[in-house]
């Protein structure tokens, strides 16, 4: 992301923490909808209790949150760029991994089985374009991970779009999956105006993906 529209982020989200505290209103959500994205991208991720997942982008830990009541107790770690959601997040779960850092600064070296963001796509940018920038963090998620990568959008499929927001495109979103591994799932059904991209490590044919 262009040091500039970093910036902008960061004060834009700053400033609606300072505003509304601990809400679903600081991350830029409706009351209600985090917990329907949390449990499509965790579909798969909450069969393997004991995964390591990055949380990228991760507000508050509210993922963290919903991960365990879904049974799961695997390694959690969650970076964001906003100090402040951070700073709450360290105070919500004070034992909690929990990082001030860029998915981009990340060594490669640290590898976790899941990579899921929710929500970091939907913001148009001033000075990058965010189909580049999309294309480049979906590419270092798929490095750091194991098993899949789990990101959602803001579909282009709506009847109406935010000025501010930015709507991606579902069929050029599953060019880019299909351009790091054959298996990509792309699931636009649990809200008309949002879609979930799932894409996987290992390519490989196997009993489970065909018959299960």
């Amino acid at each position: 992301m262009d040091v500039r529209d970093r910036e902008h982020y960061i004060h834009r989200y700053n400033a609606w923490v300072n505003e509304f505290g601990y809400s679903p209103k600081s991350l830029g959500w409706g009351e209600g909808q985090q917990s329907v994205r949390f449990s499509v991208l965790s579909t798969e991720l909450i069969q393997n209790p004991t995964s390591s997942i990055l949380d990228v982008g991760c507000g508050f830990g509210d993922l963290y949150d919903f991960l365990i009541t879904s049974k799961w107790h695997g390694q959690y770690t969650g970076i964001d760029i906003v100090p402040r959601l951070v700073e709450i997040a360290r105070t919500r779960h004070q034992s909690l991994d929990v990082r001030l850092a860029d998915l981009f600064e990340l060594s490669d070296d640290g590898k976790y089985d899941y990579v899921i963001s929710s929500g970091i796509f939907n913001g148009k940018l001033k000075y990058e374009d965010n189909k580049d920038h999309i294309r480049k963090a979906l590419r270092k998620m798929y490095e750091i991970a194991r098993v899949q990568v789990c990101v959602d959008f803001q579909s282009t499929y709506v009847d109406f779009q935010r000025p501010q927001a930015f709507h991606t495109d579902p069929v050029w979103a599953l060019t880019i999956g299909m351009s790091l591994s054959k298996r990509v799932v792309l699931r636009h059904d649990y809200m008309p105006y949002e879609f979930a991209l799932f894409i996987y490590k290992n390519s490989a044919i196997s009993r489970r993906n065909v018959f299960e």
